[in-house]
């Protein structure tokens, strides 16, 4: 059986990420413990050149690991909200499964749409600011040069499939993949 790759803005994606950070971790704990238990056995103390080589690998090893906390702080998104978006969509450029970061507070969004100067984001968990979220990413797309475009978060789903069917008869930019790309850019 062959495992699908997953990349940012696939459903999906945070729980993939997760084991793959995961085994990573591991992997690196493991080469850094093994280095030093070699080290170890070979000299019969502890004060050697492989026991600074070890403590170094630490250093990747305690970075991977906050990445692993991180992902585990991602709530599981529903797959029947994607599938349920994803045969609405149309045309419309999405992407799915996000997790935003901010200096404040960090947001679970569902699904993010954009066709022309819309974009839309919907998120069915109710303890994400959809107003914080707004303003955040109307600032990352000020600071990337990317102006008039209309940003709503919505957490009632019936309303952001009215909205996601009212912009696929907009007439579709050449910034929709830009925004897109700056959303996976701030999302882990």
């Amino acid at each position: 059986m062959k495992i699908q790759r997953k990349k940012k803005g696939d459903y999906g994606y945070p729980s993939y990420e997760t084991k793959r950070v995961i085994i990573r971790t591991a992997a690196y704990f493991i080469i850094s413990i093994a280095v030093f238990l070699l080290g170890y056995f070979l000299t019969g103390k502890k004060e050697n050149l492989l026991t600074i080589v070890a403590v170094l690998g630490m250093l990747p090893s305690s970075k991977s690991l906050v990445s692993v906390i991180m992902y585990m702080k991602i709530p599981k998104f529903s797959e029947d909200i994607y599938q349920e978006i994803s045969k609405k969509e149309g045309d419309v450029s999405t992407i799915y499964s996000m997790y935003l970061t901010s200096y404040n507070k960090n947001f679970a969004i569902n699904c993010f749409a954009v066709c022309g100067n819309s974009l839309i984001g919907y998120t069915e968990f109710q303890d994400c600011d959809a107003a914080a979220c707004e303003e955040h990413i109307k600032g990352i797309l000020k600071q990337n040069s990317i102006k008039n475009t209309t940003v709503k978060i919505f957490h009632e789903k019936t309303r952001f499939m009215e909205r996601l069917i009212q912009i696929q008869g907009l007439e579709s930019g050449k910034k929709e993949t830009e925004i897109l790309e700056i959303l996976c850019d701030i999302s882990l």
